[in-house]
């Protein structure tokens, strides 16, 4: 069975991700932050890593950066809606939401995803990942 590692502060979307791909039967370990994320996938490395770009403790781009300096095999999924510092006014979808997903693709993502996405959108883009590696 596939493994996924769900990494992201909001507690609503970890859920949400998590239950999706477990009934598509994936094996899903989830984190509440990069820190714990970083070491729950260098105790038990998942086959795909599903990780938020804006978070506190330890960013996406981070969590991106060490995990494919040492793993330069896997699969990462990049997600974000933005951030909500900006100033009134702020759209999901704008430069700045592109320019985060743009950042993660540079850093090392195989993938990147805007929040909200569709679950089709993502369980067609994490078997693609499993697919892909399981072709290597």
């Amino acid at each position: 069975m596939p493994s996924v590692l769900v990494i992201d502060d909001e507690q609503a979307i970890r859920e949400s991700i998590r239950q999706v791909l477990d009934r598509a039967g994936f094996e899903v370990a989830t984190a509440d932050n990069g820190i714990t994320g970083i070491e729950g996938y260098f105790e038990h490395p998942a086959d795909v890593v599903i990780v938020d770009i804006i978070m506190p403790r330890s960013d996406g781009i981070a969590v991106i950066t060490k995990i494919r300096a040492s793993c330069p095999n896997a699969r990462i999924i990049a997600m974000t809606g933005g951030g909500n510092f900006w100033p009134v006014g702020y759209q999901p979808n704008t430069l700045v939401t592109d320019a985060y997903l743009t950042l993660a693709s540079k850093s090392g993502a195989n993938v990147v995803m805007k929040k909200p996405f569709r679950r089709q959108d993502l369980l067609e883009t994490v078997r693609g990942l499993v697919d892909s590696d399981e072709r290597a």
